[in-house]
């Protein structure tokens, strides 16, 4: 078969349309280059199947209310848009909650909509999202592009922070304000690090991507009550005190805000990644000294 039946709902731009299969009444989101264009919304049209990129059910039952009204609240182009954003980052994320095509299209033409304004918004975890999350991040820097060209709109670092929280909820299946608790958690215990030692971490150091991506996959293990051993605990209790004594903190802060059991085992990993901040920081503040005294 060539070509398929189906009853255009709704055209979103040139390249994407929403539509009904004539046999199966299912409706789907349609994507391809020019498939849009010179269709009528409510006709039945022929479409080749070659000429159709990707296809999909863009909601499930539950979330399919949501989807219609934001279909009728947004500028189509915009809906347009993000829906070819989705089917790019899917080409490389793989497969993504349904809900994405809600909350990331909501987002999408809020931002819009602000920075017409001249009402851009900081994004204070933006480095921890470019170091936890680098594909996703990749893959926001691509709907930038595609954005700017489609939209002639051009979103700032902090936005595609933003989006890249999106992609990654999407694969995790986790709603965007559970990543955004998640990953301001990560920050806060850096932060507490930072104080404790009275050092500056550098966010664009690999020791900060090393640090935040060992906490990332420790909480990600509590959450799934994963539990490790550590051979070298009584050793790291015993050599590095100091190190130890801020990693019990941390973990009595993530007890209070994850409500999770923090094994010892857990605190010496912690400790160690502490103590080799500690060392570090000391080996640059000597140079430091040095190069000032000579």
């Amino acid at each position: 078969m060539s070509a398929k039946e189906y009853i255009v709902s709704k055209i979103l731009n040139n390249n994407v349309i929403l539509a009904v299969d004539y046999k199966t009444r299912q409706e789907l989101i349609l994507i391809g280059k020019g498939i849009g264009f010179g269709k009528k919304e409510g006709r039945k049209v022929n479409i080749h199947i070659k000429d159709v990129e990707k296809s999909f059910i863009a909601y499930d039952e539950k979330t399919k209310k949501e989807y219609l009204q934001l279909i009728n609240q947004l500028d189509s182009n915009v809906m347009g848009v993000s829906e070819e954003i989705i089917a790019m980052a899917e080409k490389q994320l793989g497969q993504l909650s349904s809900h994405i095509h809600i909350a990331l299209t909501d987002h999408i033409g809020f931002a819009i909509d602000r920075i017409k304004m001249g009402l851009e918004i900081n994004n204070p975890f933006l480095y921890e999202i470019r170091a936890l999350y680098p594909e996703e991040y990749k893959a926001g820097l691509l709907a930038a592009e595609v954005i700017k060209g489609r939209l002639n709109v051009t979103i700032s670092e902090s936005e595609v922070g933003f989006i890249a929280l999106h992609f990654h909820s999407a694969r995790q299946n986790k709603r965007v304000t559970e990543t955004m608790k998640d990953t301001r958690l990560l920050k806060e215990i850096i932060d507490m690090i930072q104080r404790e030692l009275s050092v500056s971490i550098d966010n664009r150091d690999l020791m900060y991507t090393r640090l935040i991506n060992h906490l990332r996959v420790t909480l990600n293990r509590l959450d799934e009550k994963k539990y490790i051993e550590n051979p070298l605990l009584s050793n790291i209790k015993e050599q590095f005190k100091e190190s130890y004594r801020i990693s019990q903190k941390i973990g009595e802060y993530i007890e209070e805000k994850k409500h999770i059991n923090i094994t010892e085992d857990e605190l010496g990993y912690l400790a160690l990644h502490i103590e080799r901040i500690k060392e570090t920081s000391k080996i640059i503040s000597r140079r430091v000294t040095e190069l000032y005294q000579a």
